[in-house]
């Protein structure tokens, strides 16, 4: 049981540490917001490191808030496990999802180098982009990640009474910016609120006066 509680707290350290990984990206420069490809290219050719250490910061996150969201569906019984569950494979596969997003990011700056940009490289992009195996990727990090996973979770959260509600509303909110001011300045601002607000859920499961709370005490023995 004890090693189990270690386990969990350090899960909640490693999502505490993603969460607030997320919010460095948006300090690394603007996004690259470019609906053509070919300028899309050309601005990360010109300039590739912000794009570069952005995804990689990003890679990090996700992958330290992963072992967290495993944590709070492994400890969670009784009222709301089933959202938190459901809402817990959601967002799982919208990390991974994101993940493989990210890498396709990454290989996009490779794919520019530094110019110029040819009709070759602006049709190998395309493709990439539209090809059939990234399209679960898309679907996963745009969909169960960027969207409706962690406000799914963080509410079976509220329910089975592990988080309160305002923080779930936090991490809605962080969510909604992200997602519908992508390219703006409230991107920005939506991924600084949302990784603060998971470092916040991650800090629930790191707390020692919460496993205890949710750990039964040893029954006393009887007197004969």
């Amino acid at each position: 049981m004890e090693t189990l509680r270690k386990r969990t707290r350090l899960a909640g350290w490693s999502m505490m540490a993603g969460g607030l990984a997320m919010t460095v990206p948006p300090f690394l420069g603007p996004p690259n917001g470019a609906d053509d490809t070919r300028q899309r290219l050309a601005d990360l050719a010109a300039n590739p490191t912000p794009t570069v250490a952005k995804s990689l910061v990003f890679q990090a996150a996700v992958l330290l808030i992963l072992p967290g969201v495993a944590a709070i569906v492994g400890r969670t019984v009784g009222r709301g496990s089933a959202t938190v569950i459901s809402g817990g494979v959601v967002y799982g596969a919208g990390l991974v999802g994101a993940f493989g997003f990210l890498l396709m990011s990454g290989i996009e700056v490779a794919v520019a180098g530094n110019g110029p940009i040819s009709a070759t490289l602006v049709d190998a992009a395309d493709r990439m982009g539209s090809s059939p195996a990234a399209i679960p990727t898309f679907v996963l990090a745009l969909l169960c990640f960027h969207l409706v996973g962690l406000p799914w979770l963080t509410f079976g959260m509220v329910r089975a009474r592990q988080i309160p509600w305002w923080l779930a509303t936090v991490c809605t909110i962080g969510t909604a910016f992200a997602f519908f001011g992508s390219g703006t300045k409230l991107e920005a601002v939506g991924w600084i609120v949302l990784g603060l607000a998971i470092a916040a859920v991650g800090s629930t499961i790191a707390r020692p006066a919460v496993l205890a709370r949710r750990t039964p005490a040893p029954a006393e023995a009887q007197p004969a």
